[in-house]
């Protein structure tokens, strides 16, 4: 699932940030969610086995946010967590400060929050009044601070922050991508390149207290290197493997560097590297494995990631200095993979099951895997738990599931209020036809249920439902018809007696009543190639489709859907679609083709094609095939965002991992 696509490396240059890029490159280059975790988020500590970390310990479950992920989440060493969620406009970053969750602002547009320290303090990208994406600092006390670029024009985002408050990042000015570091104390400054002029090109990924910075730089020859950087030194090329490309990934307590780097043309799978100044670079291997990627490492080195056995095959692994590279196996299922560590040695991350579905899990070297939905105190009723994104050095973790994102804090006898199930609701319901919906919960601490309201997002009221509870328990419904077809959002707001308000939501794709219409709502699996901002992305994309077809289905009597509005919701990590409008072009055998227009992120001038087949009655999976472009305001030729039948390497594009396409 690491392969690079031949035409990147053919164009004799890796791709490099663009402007509105948000900084997830060494996360999503990973796959779907791992997060390049800092390793800086305590004090630092010699690596760990996991040999001692807790044996039997349970989680009380915390509801953070509803809906999709826009960036990955960062935990510090306090239990604070900072993360943005997608939203129609622009994706919204949160801060969760050990209590409660509050929106962190704007500049004027989308916020992506990327980054947080144990003070608190956040930073990432925000889009300003004028449409222009600019770094940012946040803390609760000042707000959110515009830090700017190098040259005071362009683009930037910080993509890291220490515990002194100074941030690094990448920053796009004059068609020159530039490595910056911001502090207080001295402003926003460029780090410079390994290479001068024009085409040359720098960012940086990570850093540690101490101040050395880290990330990759374009050579002479067009490659890309590791680079580090200090205040004495400035930036020195420290690929002394001489890579085709590298992507740094964190930077140890003593100035260590780990990433992935591909060794050259002839070699083109991402392989782990460690830099020391004693040593310099080191290929760490695979393992046994066609390629393997880090994803996280502690300061005290120890590392999480994946390795990649082909054929789809990936599995988590942990690599310590004394025990080299290990993988840690799944729950029974076919792959899996870590996104997080600890200086305790706990890992975490998603595996499959026996039955092909994913779940979070951690590990350590005396229990190994383990599920975490197994361990959870009172978990609300249907709360399934898919992946586990980080971890801190308390052993708390943010986890997504579906009710959201969710934060796991280890039980210590104190309540969490509120803790909300899923929306349990048909995925798909025709127009006229009342949806019953349907939420459970647990009073965690006692405090009593004031009020249960319901959003349906068709712009109708909300609506206070039917709700009853029992000791510590409770159960809310309610009903709505929608009046015409198209993707809506339901969400359930419960608001305890000590008025703390806590959401889950559920996407709903409605069809028309009289039939005519294709229709689907679930997840694919985008391969590697699919995703142009990063191509070595693989992980899971969720969508929800209507659209009419140009004539009634033969049998079913009902009037073609040609005048019915149609829409596309197309999502993951770094990628937020909304389509604006959907026309049928036709069919190719099984396959019906669409087209039309549609944003990404808020911003419009964005196209499609899709192509899907349905979901067969004997079992049969749907596919969903997508093409996402849009025009270079410059050259005018067309730049492919988004594209998972050409990623696909063949197998047809789009197999659906959940959910269904019908034809009704």
């Amino acid at each position: 699932m690491l392969r690079v696509r031949e035409n990147d490396l053919a164009a004799g240059r890796p791709g490099w940030p663009l402007p509105r890029l948000p900084m997830l490159l060494i996360a999503l280059a990973v796959a779907g969610t791992a997060a390049a975790q800092q390793a800086r988020q305590s004090q630092p500590a010699g690596e760990t086995d996991g040999k001692h970390a807790g044996t039997s310990t349970s989680y009380r479950v915390i509801n953070l946010a509803p809906g999709l992920l826009a960036t990955l989440p960062r935990i510090n060493a306090r239990g604070q967590v900072a993360f943005s969620m997608q939203a129609d406009a622009g994706a919204v970053g949160y801060f969760y400060d050990g209590s409660s969750v509050q929106d962190i602002g704007t500049l004027g547009g989308e916020t992506l929050a990327n980054d947080l320290n144990d003070l608190g303090q956040v930073t990432g990208s925000a889009v300003t009044a004028g449409g222009v994406q600019h770094a940012f600092v946040w803390r609760a006390v000042t707000g959110m601070l515009d830090i700017g670029t190098p040259t005071g024009g362009g683009e930037s985002s910080g993509t890291a922050i220490n515990r002194h408050g100074v941030v690094t990042g990448g920053s796009y000015a004059d068609f020159l991508p530039r490595a910056f570091r911001w502090s207080a104390a001295s402003g926003n400054e460029s780090l410079g390149a390994l290479t001068p002029g024009l085409g040359s090109a720098s960012f940086a990924g990570a850093l540690n207290d101490a101040g050395l910075i880290a990330g990759s730089s374009a050579t002479a020859d067009g490659s890309r290197h590791a680079f580090a950087w200090t205040r004495s030194s400035g930036i020195v090329d420290i690929d002394t493997l001489n890579s085709y490309d590298a992507l740094v990934v964190a930077v140890g307590a003593n100035g260590e560097v780990a990433g992935n780097h591909i060794p050259s043309l002839d070699a083109i799978e991402y392989r782990p590297f460690l830099w020391t100044r004693a040593g310099g670079m080191r290929d760490l291997g695979t393992a046994g494995g066609s390629a393997a990627f880090v994803t996280a490492m502690t300061p005290g080195l120890h590392m999480a990631g994946l390795i990649n056995f082909g054929d789809d095959v990936q599995r988590a692994m942990s690599w310590t200095r004394s025990g080299g590279m290990r993988n840690l196996g799944t729950l029974g299922g076919t792959s899996s993979r870590a996104d997080g560590v600890n200086a305790a040695g706990q890992i975490v991350g998603f595996a499959e099951t026996r039955a092909g579905e994913r779940r979070a899990f951690v590990w350590t070297a005396r229990q190994g895997m383990l599920d975490l939905n197994r361990y959870l105190r009172r978990a609300p009723p249907g709360l399934v738990l898919d992946d586990a994104l980080a971890i801190n050095d308390s052993g708390a973790i943010v986890a997504t599931s579906n009710a959201g994102l969710v934060l796991l804090r280890p039980d210590k006898g104190r309540g969490c209020g509120h803790l909300l199930g899923p929306v349990v609701a048909p995925a798909l319901v025709k127009a006229g036809v009342p949806l019953q919906a349907a939420l459970g919960f647990i009073d965690e601490d006692g405090a009593g249920t004031r009020s249960v309201s319901w959003s349906w997002g068709d712009g109708s009221s909300a609506q206070a439902g039917r709700v009853s509870e029992r000791g510590g328990a409770g159960n809310a419904s309610a009903s709505h018809s929608f009046a015409m077809p198209g993707v809506y959002r339901v969400t359930a707001t419960v608001v305890d007696r000590k008025g703390r308000s806590t959401a889950v939501s559920h996407e709903v794709v409605v069809t028309a009543a009289g039939g005519g219409m294709v229709a689907g709502s679930g997840a694919v699996t985008s391969p590697p190639g699919a995703l142009r901002q990063a191509p070595l992305y693989a992980g899971t994309a969720r969508f929800s489709l209507v659209a009419p077809l140009a004539a009634p289905l033969a049998g079913t009597g009902s009037a073609a859907a040609a005048g019915m509005p149609g829409r596309l919701h197309f999502d993951l990590p770094g990628l937020q679609f909304r389509s604006r409008d959907v026309r049928m072009l036709g069919r190719q055998g099984a396959w019906h083709v669409f087209e039309g227009s549609g944003s990404v992120r808020g911003a419009g001038g964005y196209r499609f094609r899709l192509s899907t087949s349905a979901t067969l009655p004997e079992g049969g999976q749907g596919r969903f095939a997508l093409k996402i472009w849009h025009a270079d305001p410059a050259s005018k030729r067309e730049v492919v965002d988004y594209d998972n039948a050409r990623g696909a390497a063949g197998n047809g594009g789009g197999r659906l991992a959940n959910g269904r396409i019908v034809l009704e």
